[in-house]
Parts: C-alpha cells; structure tokens; sequence
C-alpha cells in the first residue's frame, strides 16, 4: 500500500512541477517578446500571400487584434492612439486575412491623413450589430476627406506624388464586396473622417469574442 502511494505522489508531484514551469515560461518578459514576435511573423506571412481566400465565420475580435499587433510600431511612431472596441465584437461571414488587409489600410490611411496636426491623433475602431449585420466602423480626429464619393475610385489620391498610388481603398472596396459587404465614407460633424463597413453576420454559431 505504501509502495502504491509513493508510485502516485511521484506522478502527481512531476505535474506540479510541469505547471509550475509553464508558469514562469508565460511570465518570462523573453519568451513572451518572443512569442508576439512569432505571432506577427505568421500574420505578415498570411497577409503577404494573394490569394483566393473562401468566405466563412471569422472572429472580428481576432482580425482586430491581428491587424493592430502588425500596425503597433507604425501607431507608436506616429505618435497616435488608436481605440479598440471594448466590449464583445460579433463575428462575421467573410475572409480573415483579407478583411485584416481593409483593416490595416483604413487605419494606415487614418495616420497618414493626421499626420504633422498639432492636436491628437486618434483612431477609433467601434463593432455592432445592425439590422441582422456587423457594422465595422474606423474614424479618426483627422483633418477629413476632401471628395468622400471619389475616395473609392481607383488611382485616386490626396497624397503627394509617391506617397501612394490610390488603389488601397479600391481594393479595400473590392474585397469587402466579394463578401457580400459594403463600405462607405463620410466627413463627421465633430471633424473626422469615418469609414463604416457593413459585413455579414456569422452564419454558424460562432460566438462573439
């Protein structure tokens, strides 16, 4: 009997032990560095890559996150802030490195344009559910859009000569109509300019997260 209990202590003891490690490798500030790192690298990869990307339920939350990890040194350089939902973000029907690609260019275009401004640079990404679909929304304390009905056309651009070749939106708006969606912009009344993105809700059970 005695020989039975040292022979379960024994198993029982190396697993706290194993929990006890993966304990301090969560909390080493190395390994964490590390694994961000190894994050991004697979998101850079996922985004590199064109191709044909099938519909299907998609967390937002995680495309959110995903695409602000990627801009995070870009944000910090340009001196900005930039607001995530804070509550639970609906999933959506649609393409997650695709839809990360509209996100990451919506946020990019919104320090490019609030760029050099003497007051805050602020960019506000808000999620919702709307008549049955998923409002995606990005706005920003910039100086707003000049032409809000051309911003979609293709080679059309604000920015100095070769700082852009005006496709990004075009493209943007490309891929959010192949998932049955639709993007709009506007000039906000409090200044600003809004981009709102109308996605269809998951279609399974995909929760919210």
């Amino acid at each position: 009997m005695e020989e039975h209990r040292r022979r379960v202590r024994r198993p029982l003891g190396l697993e706290a032990r194993q929990v006890q490690l993966h304990r301090q490798h969560a909390e080493d500030p190395v390994v964490c560095i590390a694994e961000r790192a190894a994050r991004i690298i697979r998101n850079l990869r996922a985004f590199a890559r064109n191709e044909a990307e099938p519909a299907a339920d998609v967390s937002l939350a995680t495309v959110i996150a995903d695409a602000l990890e990627i801009l995070a040194p870009r944000i910090a350089a340009a001196g900005a802030a930039v607001e995530a939902p804070d509550g639970p973000v609906p999933a959506v029907h649609g393409g997650r490195v695709r839809l990360q690609q509209v996100l990451i260019n919506l946020v990019s275009n919104s320090i490019d344009a609030m760029e050099g401004q003497d007051g805050p640079r602020h960019v506000r990404i808000g999620a919702a559910v709307r008549d049955g679909r998923v409002r995606l929304t990005v706005r920003d304390s910039g100086p707003g859009l000049t032409d809000p009905d051309r911003i979609f056309d293709p080679f059309f651009t604000t920015k100095p000569v070769g700082a852009g070749l005006g496709l990004g939106l075009s493209i943007s708006y490309g891929i959010v109509q192949s998932f049955g969606g639709d993007i709009r912009a506007e000039n906000c009344d409090g200044g600003g300019a809004m981009f709102t993105i109308d996605l269809p809700a998951a279609r399974g059970d995909a929760a919210a997260a």
